[in-house]
Formats: structure tokens, sequence, C-alpha cells
């Protein structure tokens, strides 16, 4: 697991885990659950067995001509005729911008090395799409019409093809999921959006000093409405907000320059989160607010016990309402050139 993305879907079923193995490889294995730890020291944690199912490629299943080449969120579902793995994805160095492509189904999640795979859909949102995915509550379906979010966010090469502010995409899975299609679009309707031109924040060097928000350094990689509750929650990672960014620039403390967008000070980097309220994303659909006008109500650095700045991405439970999220190379007790993710489980409440 060196080197993981992060991304990560829970199965309720078996109490297991399918997560995308090194970022070179992109393939996905099955992991069950081990024993629970209420503990902040990595080696009090139990360490997974090997996966149930081994790692699979999945991205070059199918005819790939626009080259997705990155896993960006996963989401288990049952279909008409079993449990499917519903896959979003995207090319890292899509330069162009030009790519439409952006999810594809595993037919059978039991089965990831021999199962069917269908796509590429193409879902309205394009690279505004191509991450989390996760489940509506009843209680919001209606409002928002569809039973799920899909969502992403800037912090990967090529800015002006991504969303500068986590999003949310309504749609229903089950357009493609249990159904007899191979390829073609998935209808999304857009409650919360930010292009370059109406970003989150226009401060993205925080040249100003002041700007707590959303930099080039920050990407939310999970989002979710908590239930019994009118707040979409995105998480991720953010930097830049004490020292200021700058590009290919010397850090304070080091000799040589960093390789892109990096902040002034290396230690200016943390967890981050943004809380939205699910009426003004209803506002949205209702026409009375234009996705880019939403702001967050609440936010700041979401501080987690274990030693990285970086969350790789998140899967939320209704049935037992956890919320399972990747911390990016947090175990560093592995060997000297080891970074395997730990785990972390939350109770939602």
């Amino acid at each position: 697991m060196n080197y993981s993305e992060g991304p990560i879907a829970y199965d309720a079923r078996d109490h297991s885990v399918y997560l995308v193995g090194h970022s070179h490889h992109q393939a996905i294995a099955q992991f069950a659950v081990p024993d629970l730890v209420d503990s902040t020291t990595v080696t009090d944690l139990q360490m997974a067995a090997d996966p149930t199912q081994p790692f699979a490629k999945v991205l070059d299943r199918i005819d790939n001509p626009q080259g997705i080449n990155r896993v960006g969120g996963m989401a288990l579902l049952e279909g008409a005729n079993g449990v499917e793995l519903l896959v979003n994805a995207y090319e890292y160095y899509d330069a162009p911008g030009d790519n439409t492509h952006t999810t594809l189904v595993v037919r059978d999640a039991s089965d990831l090395a021999g199962s069917a795979v269908d796509g590429y859909f193409e879902m309205e949102g394009r690279a505004h799409t191509s991450g989390w995915i996760s489940p509506i509550p009843a209680q919001w379906q209606d409002a928002l019409g569809g039973t799920h979010i899909t969502g992403s966010s800037s912090g990967q090469p090529i800015i002006s093809r991504l969303s500068v502010g986590p999003t949310a995409f309504v749609f229903d899975p089950f357009d493609i999921v249990g159904a007899d299609v191979s390829d073609g679009a998935v209808d999304t309707q857009a409650v919360l959006d930010f292009s370059l031109g109406n970003p989150l924040s226009d401060d993205l060097s925080n040249d100003s000093g002041e700007n707590d928000l959303w930099t080039h350094l920050t990407r939310a990689t999970y989002g979710f409405i908590a239930p019994g509750s009118r707040t979409y929650i995105t998480l991720g990672h953010s930097g830049g907000h004490n020292s200021g960014v700058c590009y290919k620039c010397v850090q304070e403390g080091k000799e040589q320059a960093c390789g892109g967008y990096c902040a002034r000070q290396p230690d200016d980097n943390y967890t981050y989160y943004w809380l939205w309220d699910v009426e003004d994303l209803v506002a949205v659909k209702e026409g009375s607010m234009q996705p880019h006008e939403v702001r967050p109500y609440d936010y700041g650095e979401f501080e987690i016990p274990f030693a990285t700045n970086s969350l790789g991405g998140g899967s939320y439970d209704p049935a037992s309402n956890r919320l399972y999220l990747t911390a990016k190379a947090a175990d560093r007790d592995q060997g000297q050139y080891s970074n395997p993710p730990v785990i972390m489980v939350y109770e939602v409440e």
C-alpha cells in the first residue's frame, strides 16, 4: 500500500474496504476491516491482513482513448444482478482540459479481476464530477432531485479544467448501475461548483496574507451530507494560509526549489474541512442561487492524530453512521521507504 492514492469504498455487507493502491498502478483491492482500536498511536493499530481480493487494474479494461489514469472515487451499489463498483476517474495531466470521460462500472464487485467492466460514461460536470461519490439522506433526496452526490475540486494539475472549490453534483447512479448500458451520458445537476472565473477564493497564492479559505495547495477529497442535519461536509487538505504560496520557489530552510506550488514555510500544510448549508444547495437546485454563489458557513483545520497533512479519500456508511477516511502516508513504522495509509474511523453525530 505504499504511495496509495487514498480513494476508499466501504462494504457494509462484510465489513471490508476497497482501496486504491500505488499511484503508478491505480489498482483496486479489497481488505477485511480488522478490529478497530481507539488509539492515536500508529503502532497500536491493527494491521490489515492480506487482501480478500488482490489488486486488479480496471481503468484500461475497456477502451480508454482519453488516457484516464487516476481513480478519483468509488462506491458500492446493489444493482439488479448484484453488487457493482462504481468508479470515478480522470486523467492526471489533461493539458487541453477536453476530457469528457469520468466513470466506469465494475459489474461484479466480488470479482475485481474477472468482472465485466462498462464505460466510459460521461457525467455532465466532466472533471468537476470525477471524485467522491456519497449517498444523499432520504430527507434531502426529493429537494435535491437525486439519490447521490459526486464531487471533486482543484488541487491537481491544470486548474482551468477543475472546480476551484469543492463541488456537489446530484445524480442517480442507477441510470448506469444495474442497467444494460455500456457507455453514454449521465445526467447531473450542479448544486455547488466553482470555475476558475468564479472561484471560491481569487487570492490563490494568499498574497493578501488573509486568505484562510482556499489556495493553490487546497484539495477536497470527500464530501457527504450528514444524516439528520442540513450540513454538507467536505474534507481534504490545504496550505499556505499562514506563510503564503509560491511557485517553484525555495522554501524557508530548504536548499532546492519545490516542484510546483508550495507553501513558503514547509510546515504550513494541514488537513482541512468546509461545511455547507444544504438549504443553499436546494436554493441552487431551485434556481434562486448560482452554484458558485454558495459559501461555507464554517471551515478550518481538521485535526487528525497521525503525522500527515493529506487526506486521500473517504466513505460514509449510513447503516453504522461511521465515516472512513484515509490518512495518506501516515504509517512510517514499516520501514525506511514505506508509507502506507492509515484508515481512520469516525462516529458521525
